[in-house]
């Protein structure tokens, strides 16, 4: 079994690239690797709720807090999320979802040490 750190980049405004991450994370822990995850630059902004839509439109962005309640069955964490992604992105002061954590470059230099693997999505 591979430890591997599932580096996610892209922001929910490019849906293919940031639903195809959380994918391939959902398909390695399947496959029963250790998979942990990693939200940095604007892959933050998919840690936003959905946002509150009164109208019959449908929602501007997918609910992709309803793909994160998958991880905990599957296994899939730590999940840490950048602080200074946040700060930088007026974030800092963001609920998490539940099981992931807020991280400093020190932390994320620790995980990347640990990991057997690195992907970049």
């Amino acid at each position: 079994m591979q430890a591997i750190l599932l580096i996610q980049t892209a922001s929910p405004f490019n849906q293919a690239k940031a639903r195809e991450a959380l994918d391939l994370a959902l398909a390695l822990a399947a496959v029963e690797h250790q998979v942990s995850m990693l939200f940095q630059d604007d892959a933050v902004y998919q840690l936003l709720p959905p946002a509150d839509n009164p109208t019959d439109k449908p929602a501007p962005l997918k609910a992709f807090q309803k793909s994160f309640g998958l991880f905990a069955l599957y296994g899939i964490g730590p999940c840490l999320v950048c602080q200074q992604s946040l700060n930088s992105r007026g974030l800092a002061e963001l609920v998490l979802p539940e099981g992931f954590q807020r991280a400093d470059s020190a932390q994320i230099r620790t995980a990347m040490q640990q990991a057997d693997q690195l992907i970049r999505c």
